[in-house]
């Protein structure tokens, strides 16, 4: 009912403080009206027409994923952990073969089915609002997302080769059919080498023109940095600032590779970057969270491609970022909370990312109870380096519960997975077939 009012208490909320970080407050209620939060208020019980209590819990922000490629997932699961392909190489001789492939093999239901295992995973790991890139041509994902209940953020892929006039009317098709509600469309040029200036400064003028997000790659690998030096004498960074791209509106995805003098680029023009550490500790190259926060930078956090697990994401974001600078107290616990929230939701246009009234009521509930969680004597901190997706104990989306006890509402689970299960496999096959990728001994089952 749309003039229900729900009241959620928990021994803990995260709440936004006034400097721009965050803090556990005690035993405060959170009320959530239609659509929004209509108040936060502490103190006696109040009434209210359905009641959420976590006793032993915290209540936060849903978990914005600033980065991610929801095909990716599953298909890579198992193929890029433990890979021979180099870092520099990888998008264009693995993930981008594939992904293609999967849209020349799979149909239609098949591609929706991968989509939905991404979007399942996403949820039950306490992610509320997702900024994904996919193909154009796949709507499985946006499909997937309205019908499980995700937030999402789509920037479809948009390339210069082979005809970028095709390409950019492709992703301005995707936002004429879909934009609206919980999901929104932007634009998504692939990265600093494959967009040419005139590809970059068209998307500039459309995403001003329509108010809309921009996502990018952005010095993700070596070779890229070297082509765009070549072709534009410039650094990635400095390529997007020419070009009118780089503003408060844009997610810079990655940054691997960013130079020094990037740094303070990025910090004035309000752009953020999305940091997905594992996708690169996984390949032997280390990038660093404290590295951008220190110089001023927005940072959030993303998944990217291989695991949507945004707990681990945040681990190993302060994790690296402390072994790197050799500082422990770096990317402390409210510092990577605030990234993977209020940071986030600040790069989407404000509307998610903090427990105020006004805002969108996405929230995520995580019960500390569990004995790998207890005692607590700074519940933050026990969040961050302590908590799994499997404490995850309820998540809303615009104020409807979509998560309950670790099960997605209205999903038949095993269903999804075996469907799922059973397209990738088929998609593998045809990779083996077309070389890209190699072959293995299956076992039947």
């Amino acid at each position: 009912m749309p003039d229900q009012l729900t009241a959620i208490t928990a021994r803990w909320t995260l709440l936004p403080l006034p400097s721009g970080g965050v803090e556990a407050a005690e035993n405060a209620t959170v009320l959530v009206r239609g659509h929004r939060i209509e108040d936060v208020v502490r103190g006696p019980a109040v009434q209210a027409d359905r009641r959420v209590e976590l006793p032993r819990g915290i209540v936060l922000p849903g978990f914005v994923n600033l980065h991610n490629h929801a095909l990716n997932g599953p298909v890579f699961r198992g193929i890029v952990d433990d890979a021979t392909v180099a870092a520099d190489t990888i998008v264009y001789d693995l993930l981008l073969p594939l992904g293609d492939l999967a849209g020349e093999v799979l149909t239609d239901d098949e591609l929706r089915a991968v989509y939905r295992l991404a979007v399942l995973e996403l949820l039950r790991t306490g992610t509320t609002s997702v900024l994904d890139m996919p193909r154009a041509q796949h709507h499985g994902f946006l499909d997937a997302a309205g019908e499980l209940g995700l937030r999402a953020f789509v920037a479809p892929y948009v390339f210069s080769a082979p005809d970028e006039d095709a390409s950019l009317a492709a992703a301005l098709a995707v936002a004429d059919r879909y934009d609206g509600g919980r999901i929104r469309v932007g634009f998504g040029p692939h990265a600093t080498d494959t967009c040419s200036p005139r590809l970059l400064r068209r998307i500039a003028a459309l995403a001003a023109e329509r108010d809309t997000f921009v996502s990018i790659h952005v010095a993700q690998s070596r070779n890229e940095v070297e082509q765009v030096r070549a072709r534009h004498g410039r650094t990635p960074v400095e390529y997007l600032h020419d070009t009118g791209l780089l503003g408060p509106r844009t997610v810079v995805a990655h940054g691997v590779y960013v130079e020094d003098g990037d740094l303070a680029l990025l910090r004035d023009s309000g752009a953020t970057v999305a940091h997905c550490p594992l996708t690169f500790a996984r390949s032997g190259v280390t990038v660093t969270f404290d590295r951008f926060h220190r110089a001023g930078v927005r940072t959030g956090i993303g998944t990217d491609a291989y695991s949507f697990d945004h707990f681990g994401e945040l681990r190993a974001a302060g994790l690296i970022a402390k072994l790197s600078s050799g500082d422990g107290a770096v990317a402390d616990a409210p510092t990577l909370l605030a990234a993977a929230t209020s940071t986030g939701g600040a790069a989407l246009g404000g509307r998610v990312g903090a427990i105020e009234p006004g805002r969108l009521a996405d929230l995520v509930g995580v019960d500390l109870s569990a004995p790998h969680l207890q005692p607590v004597r700074d519940p933050l901190r026990n969040l961050v380096w302590n908590a799994t997706p499997a404490d995850v104990a309820f998540v809303m989306v615009d104020g409807r519960t979509v998560v309950d006890g670790g099960r997605v509402a209205g999903c038949d689970e095993r269903r999804v997975v075996d469907e799922a299960a059973a397209a990738v496999d088929r998609l593998w096959h045809a990779a083996e077939a077309a070389g890209v990728l190699p072959p293995i001994e299956r076992t039947p089952a």
